[in-house]
């Protein structure tokens, strides 16, 4: 049959008062939006963990002695993947939750959200191989020319990742299905 899908993973999860109050009129639609907001959530938050350890891997493995050994331009290519990485996990981070209050100028709809959370689902499966990479980036040797190959690639995996979070915001204003 499949995985289920983490709405309805976070459904099961609810408690016998929320499942009872799901049966009353009006409550329902609004319990579903929530629900639907705080998948989207825990997904973010999920992918913005990933990214995060990431970044610790790297930092684990240019110790001092390391770093002394990098020349110019690798500090400087180093710097460029880590300033990436903070920039993409605080997007993704502080992301709109797929949440527009009473006067937003942009509301969205239940299955904006659904499209949203898949999304997100993806952007956790591209954390998690961003993390990989940097832990194999973190098994080389800095400053040898596997080690620069393998950052210029995390580079661009980071920059995909960034990439998806435009397209993230897309959706939610509706301007990608």
């Amino acid at each position: 049959m499949g995985q289920p899908s983490p709405l309805e993973k976070v459904k099961r999860e609810r408690g016998l008062l929320e499942r009872l109050l799901s049966l009353v009129p009006g409550y329902h639609g609004y319990k579903e939006k929530e629900l639907r907001r705080e998948t989207d959530r825990l997904v973010r938050m999920a992918a913005a963990t990933r990214l995060r350890h990431a970044k610790d891997a790297i930092n684990r493995s240019l110790t001092p002695f390391a770093m002394m050994r990098l020349s110019g331009e690798d500090m400087f290519i180093v710097d460029s993947l880590m300033t990436r990485l903070d920039r993409v996990t605080q997007r993704i981070d502080k992301a709109v939750a797929g949440y527009a209050g009473l006067y937003d100028a942009v509301k969205v709809r239940e299955d904006k959200l659904d499209a949203v959370i898949e999304h997100d689902l993806m952007l956790v499966e591209e954390a998690e191989a961003i993390k990989e990479a940097a832990d194999r980036l973190a098994s080389l040797q800095p400053g040898s020319e596997a080690w620069r190959a393998a950052v210029q690639n995390l580079i661009s995996d980071v920059d995909e990742f960034d990439r998806l979070v435009d397209k993230r915001v897309e959706i939610l204003r509706g301007l990608v299905a």
